[in-house]
């Protein structure tokens, strides 16, 4: 195999060699002289051999390597030679009166040589082994596998928001960290598991088990799930035990899972006896209530930013589908910049979702990391900004934030220390199914 590379590199060529057609007059014997008497005999040189034959046992002698060789039907020969070997090729015929013609040729040097004439197409063949290798560092497929209850769009959504899209390259994400990273900030997500093929990255997902949903016919209570101020009680069935303005605790029942029995008459009960017991059923309704969620950051109050020098470079880039195709561009400086993206032009898409072709115009804004002091009022901004994020978040269906307030309650070597209180209104209700006695 190492040899056949070699050949490969240095080039070959297939040989045809025939006896030539025109030979020379053979002379007569030098040393001989004639006498009186007749021919006397003289030491004569020997003549060169000629055909073929010789060819090949010169060239061996000559350290010249054929291989392949075989006879012709007229009484030629046809090899192989390494390319390099041509001259000695060619001394050789001559001296042996033999016709070399050249067939075929294999090898670097006759495909360089080929290439080179075509620039254009040489210049093809190198782009397209450029653009091949940077688009096979990148992951332009994502399949999730596993999904029944969670919607795909979301779960993509959340990959797009912590940096796994399609075209991202694949130095730029951490599978493992990605894979700890998502039952932890997806509800109902209990593993994932990320398997990298390629360009193709494959999440089988396994979720949580949703809270079993009780049945119409078992009975159940709507009881609170955290404390709050109630807001309004919306009952579908079941007898609600609560009015607006009143202060539950977690665990508290809302509406009872029964219907009140009717009254009975006045002459019909004897004294002593148990008032008639309702129907059990399984309570169902919403019931809104304010509730409260506090939480204590430590910010500090020096940090390291971007800021914009003035200079920008635009570009107006054409994208169709995954793929990016620069239309044009001003050339920049190395560094760090801040992108500005604005579509120029797009067509429609026939579902939900970005156009599948569009035309975009990039500002590329270069930035330099500076410190810059940041006041408590500013903290305490950006704190209730993240709380007010982390809680919306969070509610259920429906749910939404109506107040936030904050106080710095400690203030430290270049920190302060806050605690935000975020007010929402949101449904506390869930069914805890019962036993009837």
């Amino acid at each position: 195999m190492n040899r056949g590379l070699w050949r490969l590199l240095a080039g070959a060529v297939e040989i045809a060699v025939a006896p030539s057609p025109r030979r020379r007059p053979v002379a007569p014997p030098q040393g001989v002289r004639r006498g009186r008497g007749g021919r006397e005999p003289a030491v004569a040189s020997p003549l060169p051999e000629t055909g073929p034959e010789a060819l090949v046992n010169r060239l061996a002698a000559a350290g010249a390597v054929l291989w392949r060789v075989r006879r012709e039907p007229d009484g030629g020969l046809r090899a192989w030679i390494a390319l390099d070997q041509i001259g000695t090729l060619r001394a050789v015929a001559r001296q042996t009166r033999c016709r070399v013609r050249f067939r075929r040729r294999a090898g670097w040097p006759f495909l360089w040589r080929r290439m080179a004439r075509r620039r254009v197409l040489l210049a093809g063949t190198l782009a397209t082994a450029l653009l091949v290798y940077v688009l096979s560092g990148r992951i332009w497929f994502i399949e999730i596998r596993g999904l029944e209850h969670l919607s795909e769009a979301a779960v993509r959504q959340e990959l797009a928001r912590v940096g796994l899209r399609p075209g991202v390259p694949k130095a730029a994400v951490d599978l493992r960290r990605l894979a700890q990273r998502l039952p932890l900030e997806v509800p109902g997500i209990a593993w994932v598991g990320i398997t990298h093929y390629g360009v193709k990255v494959v999440l089988d997902v396994v979720e949580k088990e949703p809270a079993p949903a009780v049945p119409a016919h078992r009975p159940a209570h709507v009881v609170a799930r955290r404390p709050g101020v109630i807001v309004q009680v919306l009952a579908l069935r079941g007898e609600p035990l609560v009015q607006p303005g009143q202060v539950v605790k977690a665990g508290q029942i809302l509406i009872r899972g029964e219907y009140a029995a009717p009254p009975p008459p006045r002459d019909g009960r004897s004294p002593g006896t148990p008032p008639p017991a309702g129907k059990p059923v399984a309570a169902l309704g919403r019931v809104w209530a304010r509730t409260w969620y506090s939480q204590y950051r430590e910010v500090p109050l020096e940090r390291t930013q971007p800021v914009r020098t003035g200079r920008a470079w635009q570009q107006v880039v054409l994208r169709i589908g995954p793929w990016r195709v620069p239309v044009y561009w001003q050339r920049g400086q190395p560094g760090r910049y801040e992108v500005e993206r604005r579509p120029l032009l797009a067509l429609p898409g026939w579902r939900d979702g970005p156009p599948p072709v569009e035309l975009v115009r990039e500002v590329r804004h270069e930035v330099v990391l500076a410190r810059r002091t940041v006041t408590a009022e500013q903290a305490v901004r950006s704190v209730e900004r993240q709380a007010v994020a982390q809680v919306a978040a969070a509610l259920p269906p429906g749910g939404r934030v109506v107040a936030v307030g904050s106080e710095v309650v400690q203030r430290g070597a270049g920190f302060v220390g806050v605690r935000t209180t975020v007010e929402a209104i949101e449904d506390i209700g869930v069914q805890r199914p019962f036993t009837v006695r």
